[in-house]
């Protein structure tokens, strides 16, 4: 992890949940043994076992990719989300609230111990799975002044003149 300054970026990986780790190496496997095998036994030819094991191994890459690829980078104005090849980008200044889940539902995320984030005037969200979840909150926290942690959560700051939340500007998101 780089350092707690607030001006250098921070890497948080992925937690990993062993279920899920186990659930796509066996994904590998079968594949592996499912679709290289009765070829072998089958006796095809060199090209098409070839084909099939190209596949074979561009989609199980794929997937640990996915697995040993998904992290956060918390810049000092962006949360900036990587799951294998897919990259995605929220504004610190345009979260409304962090807040934790167990959702299953596809996100980033290689755990269900997750924190829901909810962004923009449109109010998206994106669920992930840092492993030090403490370290990542104190971290967005400690870049986006409108931000305050409470209990396990991250709300905006509220006017104390007012029950008004401060207002957010829409963030830019890139895919």
């Amino acid at each position: 992890m780089s350092t707690h300054d607030k001006n250098h970026d921070r890497y948080f990986p992925s937690k990993r949940d062993r279920w899920i780790v186990g659930l796509i190496w066996m994904g590998i496997l079968v594949s592996v043994v499912g679709g290289m095998v009765p070829l072998l036994v089958a006796g095809v030819s060199w090209t098409e076992l070839l084909l099939v094991g190209s596949l074979l191994v561009g989609m199980d890459s794929l997937m640990l990719w996915v697995l040993y690829g998904t992290g956060y980078t918390i810049t000092p104005d962006r949360l900036l989300i990587r799951c294998g090849p897919f990259g995605f980008c929220v504004r610190l200044d345009a979260i409304d609230s962090i807040t934790p889940t167990r959702s299953p539902w596809s996100s980033p995320a290689c755990s269900l111990d997750r924190l829901k984030i909810v962004y923009g005037v449109s109010q998206q969200s994106v669920m992930i799975s840092p492993a030090e979840k403490s370290g990542f909150l104190s971290a967005i926290v400690q870049r986006c002044p409108t931000l305050v942690v409470l209990h396990d959560q991250v709300r905006k700051k509220t006017d104390p003149s007012s029950s008004a939340v401060v207002p957010t500007t829409q963030p830019q998101v890139t895919a």
